[in-house]
């Protein structure tokens, strides 16, 4: 089963980087969801540019740091997304798309929100449309409880509407010990297999080491932490070979 293993929020901080470039390197993520200003994002720039690294998308997140000062978090999102205008999301997004093509020299390989914001159902018309017009993937809605945000809901993807490539099913946010997310995904993997008709998941991750600057910013610390171990460990790779995961970047989905 072709099998996208992203890594979201690369460009958070340096700490979020260096733990995203470990797992990277070892052939665990197979493309990097970044953030284009945030606290670690030249560092995530500066790595991308000097590895030539292709398989790397925009993770649309509104997080201007270079502008505004401040990490958004949770309420921030709910106000933003209640209060402003479609016009205004628009235009930052098409600002998002732009600093990524100006920092990186190519289109994002993908679309992702960040806690979801790009399925909110006053901007994801225009974004479907935009990676339908760019052949690039885009992250899908999920109504079930597992995938779910903490803070935030995904509105669900309008019945009919194209939204470019995608996989066919979604994984993710599972957490604890190594064994524990491996359990985890094999029950998730044996729900699909019942389904019939799954060529291509995505299995997405926020792998990220911390410090107290870190705890300062999020309280997704040991989430984290978790994603590490598990994508460092043997456990992952069981995963990928009793259930015959073909790791791939998005551009194969």
């Amino acid at each position: 089963m072709k099998t996208l293993t992203t890594a979201d929020d690369f460009g958070f901080t340096e700490n979020t980087n260096r733990a995203i470039i470990e797992a990277y390197e070892k052939g665990r993520i197979t493309e990097l969801s970044l953030m284009v200003d945030c606290y670690g994002s030249m560092n995530a720039v500066n790595y991308i540019k000097n590895n030539s690294v292709q398989n790397v998308g925009l993770h649309f997140s509104l997080c201007r740091i270079s502008k505004d000062g401040k990490v958004l978090r949770g309420k921030d999102y709910d106000d933003i997304l209640l209060n402003w205008t479609p016009e205004q999301l628009i235009a930052a997004f098409e600002e998002e798309v732009r600093l990524f093509e100006q920092l990186i020299g190519f289109t994002p390989k993908h679309i992702i929100g960040h806690k979801q914001i790009s399925l909110n159902s006053k901007i994801v018309r225009y974004i479907a449309d935009y990676c339908v017009r760019n052949i690039c993937y885009a992250r899908r809605g999920e109504r079930s409880n597992t995938l779910g945000h903490f803070t935030l809901k995904a509105d669900e993807t309008p019945k009919g509407l194209n939204i470019g490539r995608t996989a066919d099913a979604i994984l993710g946010f599972r957490y604890g010990f190594p064994k524990d997310i491996y359990t985890a995904y094999k029950q998730d993997l044996a729900f699909l297999k019942q389904l019939g008709q799954i060529k291509s998941i995505e299995i997405f991750f926020h792998p990220g080491y911390s410090t107290d600057f870190e705890k300062g910013l999020t309280s997704f610390i040991q989430e984290r932490l978790d994603d590490v171990n598990f994508l460092l460990s043997d456990y992952f790779l069981s995963l990928v070979e009793e259930e015959n995961l073909q790791l791939v970047p998005s551009c194969e989905i």
